[in-house]
């Protein structure tokens, strides 16, 4: 046994390396990486029986991200928005990803991936449960619990999955939310609210909170309609350094009764060539426009990555796009014919801010391109830099009026151009594949 008492000297150095021990403690940087996803668990949300696959996109994405560039340990944790959020029930989680699980390339990466699937798989599950269902919807109280969760970690990822509809009891306020430096992703869709401008006051809304969590200390914030994601698009909303890049095409139909429904199959082939040229990733989203107040139907996103497109510069796609996209055509031939008015406007704003994370875009439009709605005139749609092909076709009652059918689609590729779009037209039932390449590529 040492006596301590004869021994100064170790007295001394023992209290300080206690000391430097602790100094380093104090001093020590935050570690890992936080990703919270927060969803909208309130009766003017949920059920999320049709939210299925984006959720599913989301898993995928959180376990690529964790597993390629999230420095590790990653601490994930899904949980609702509710009543009162902030003291509410995980979903899923938390649970915490080591570096030795996942750096490295083998089962237990794919662990990951399979337990990150079972949790938004059970979210699906649980949220059409009635009971699980919450009167009131407190976002505030839901983010500051991610706030909290976060804490101690150097990189924090929030993904919030709502109508964005702030509803509180009687008596209750919302808390402050503070964030600091959070790279948020706000996914949205309308709920059960179907009001007129429904589809509209709620851009506006998301709007909204995009500003105020920017405001409130997030590093970054993106919004994307909760159907148009994948697991591309979810990487690049989260990853670090993220730039725009790839091609968004869009195909809004609102299939006039004179059109030839066939015609949506020579659109599909000339996509299947237009891939071979498009910067990688490309999605394709195909949607089928109702009248307002009704939110649009949309066939699921196709996405196309650089391996999956081509392996040279001279190759093919590989046969699985052509199979999608002609699958997709031949779906959409069912909404023949379409609403007597689809709401254009409303739609191209969904459908821009699905884009906002590629670098191109082509946007079609088939319509026989109605009057708007008398609120929805003045509505602005930034299509800076975007390809916009109008395919008209008129109603069989226009027979009564050509010139006022001529008017409108006149009309319309006015009111596009002023909102910075690069507008081309071709007559739908006289499309042929070169004559879309042409109006595409601007020749």
């Amino acid at each position: 046994m040492v006596n301590i008492r004869h021994s100064p000297s170790v007295v001394v150095f023992v209290v300080f390396a206690v000391a430097l021990v602790g100094c380093r403690v104090r001093e020590s940087p935050t570690a890992g990486s936080s990703v919270v996803v927060l969803v909208d668990f309130s009766k003017s949300f949920a059920p999320l029986s049709q939210d299925q696959r984006p959720l599913q996109a989301i898993s995928v994405a959180t376990a690529e991200l964790a597993r390629q560039e999230w420095q590790p340990p990653v601490a994930v944790l899904w949980s609702r928005i509710q009543t009162a959020s902030l003291v509410s029930s995980p979903l899923c989680g938390p649970f915490q990803f080591e570096q030795s699980l996942i750096k490295r390339d083998n089962d237990e990466s794919a662990q990951i991936a399979e337990k990150l699937k079972n949790c938004s798989d059970a979210t699906v599950r649980t949220s059409t449960i009635s009971a699980e269902q919450a009167p009131y919807t407190d976002i505030s109280g839901a983010i500051a619990l991610a706030a909290q969760q976060s804490e101690g970690r150097s990189a924090k990822y929030l993904i919030i999955i709502s109508d964005f509809i702030e509803d509180l009891p009687p008596g209750k306020h919302a808390v402050t939310v503070r964030l600091n430096g959070e790279r948020v992703l706000l996914l949205h869709r309308t709920g059960t609210e179907h009001s007129p401008m429904a589809v509209v006051d709620h851009l506006d809304r998301v709007r909204g909170w995009s500003e105020a969590l920017r405001r409130a200390g997030a590093s970054s914030v993106v919004a994307l309609p909760l159907n148009s994601i994948t697991s591309q698009r979810v990487m690049r909303a989260l990853s670090s350094g993220s730039s725009r890049m790839g091609t968004d095409v869009v195909v809004l139909q609102d299939l006039p009764d004179s059109a030839r429904p066939a015609m949506l199959r020579t659109i599909a082939g000339t996509l299947n060539k237009g891939v071979r040229d498009w910067d990688s990733p490309v999605t394709v989203t195909w949607v089928d426009m109702r009248d307002e107040p009704n939110p649009p139907w949309q066939w699921p996103p196709l996405e196309l990555t650089s391996g999956l497109i081509k392996t040279s510069r001279a190759s093919h796609p590989t046969p699985g796009f052509p199979a999608l996209i002609n699958e997709c055509a031949e779906g959409m031939q069912r909404f023949y014919p379409g609403a007597k008015n689809g709401d254009i406007a409303a739609s191209l704003r969904v459908y821009a801010s699905a884009g906002a994370l590629e670098a191109k875009h082509v946007i079609l439009i088939i319509s026989s391109f109605p009057d708007l709605p008398k609120p929805e005139r003045d509505l602005p749609a930034d299509l800076s830099g975007a390809k916009v092909v109008m395919l008209p076709a008129p109603n069989r009652e226009d027979a009564s009026d050509e010139s006022a059918y001529l008017k409108r689609v006149a009309d319309w590729h006015q009111r596009l151009r002023e909102q910075h779009a690069n507008v081309c037209v071709i007559p739908f039932n006289g499309l042929t594949s070169s004559s879309l390449l042409e109006c595409i590529h601007g020749h």
